[in-house]
């Protein structure tokens, strides 16, 4: 967060009219947001929204524009964590409407943000407008960010020559979050293209960079790719040890949707009895959530 709260402030203060000074500090409003910083490095989601609306009711009643900006923004990325994606774009319009009252722009973090949230809740035309709009302003690591969400999208919709386009467009990143992103779109490339085996690896690949990076919701989504390459190979043994693993992560995080389906799969695809029982108790526990 702390990364994204330096690019926001400069982002503010490059659009703001207003000259006068900061206020002085906050302790109150400072504590909350590094204990919602804690709490999103965590995977604790739940507590770190209800800090940073603690530290947004701190910096209303400054007015403090850059800290609403910031605790604003830090909200939304942990409203998405917790797999609630609408109330991420809540947040997000909320801040837009709050910049454009005090004539100050947005910035392209902000733009990012608000194009996954759109494709998260399943409005991938509106995502793919503004990913593309983002990839065309050039600002790094977003624009490498929005190929990576525009080569999903592409996916998604079946679309072979837009994720190659937009796997192309990503190229060789250097940053660690940059090369999963790159390697997940070549094992959805690979797929599509019959290379199961390379698909696997690039997946696996994919998922071990976001394992370190602590990117849950990437992990699970890598391990899917391999289990849906695998199960297009025809080994179904791997497709279900692939689906149990990315399950019982999405299960982990709250993503009741994608694990019930990825568990599910996971059952029917299984002739190992212990694989089964593993899959069919995790389905178990999201019924009692």
């Amino acid at each position: 967060m702390k990364c994204a709260a330096v690019g926001l402030l400069c982002a503010l203060c490059a659009c703001s009219s207003s000259r006068d000074p900061a206020p002085p500090s906050d302790g109150q409003m400072a504590q909350a947001g590094r204990a919602g910083d804690m709490a999103l490095t965590l995977n604790r989601p739940q507590e770190a929204m209800q800090q940073y609306r603690n530290a947004l009711q701190r910096a209303e009643m400054r007015d403090d524009l850059p800290a609403i900006s910031d605790y604003s923004y830090n909200l939304a990325v942990a409203e998405l964590a917790a797999n609630d994606p609408a109330a991420a774009l809540k947040t997000l319009r909320e801040l837009r409407a709050e910049l454009a009252r005090r004539s100050a722009g947005g910035f392209v973090a902000l733009d990012l943000l608000e194009a996954t949230a759109l494709y998260r809740t399943g409005a991938r035309s509106q995502a793919a407008t503004l990913a593309q709009a983002i990839e065309r302003a050039g600002v790094q690591p977003e624009a490498g960010q929005a190929a990576f969400l525009l080569g999903l999208i592409a996916d998604d919709q079946d679309d072979p020559a837009g994720l190659a386009a937009a796997a192309q467009r990503l190229g060789r990143p250097a940053t660690d979050a940059g090369r999963a992103d790159a390697l997940e779109l070549s094992a959805r490339l690979a797929r599509r293209q019959g290379d199961g085996t390379a698909a696997e690896r690039s997946a696996e690949e994919a998922a071990a960079i976001r394992r370190e990076l602590r990117d849950y919701r990437g992990i699970a989504r890598a391990l899917s790719v391999a289990a849906t390459a695998a199960q297009q190979a025809g080994a179904t043994s791997a497709a279900a040890s692939f689906y149990l693993r990315a399950g019982r992560s999405a299960a982990v995080q709250g993503d009741r949707q994608a694990a019930r389906q990825w568990l599910q799969r996971a059952v029917s695809l299984s002739h190992d009895p212990d694989l089964r029982t593993a899959a069919k108790e995790s389905l178990a526990g999201l019924d009692l959530k």
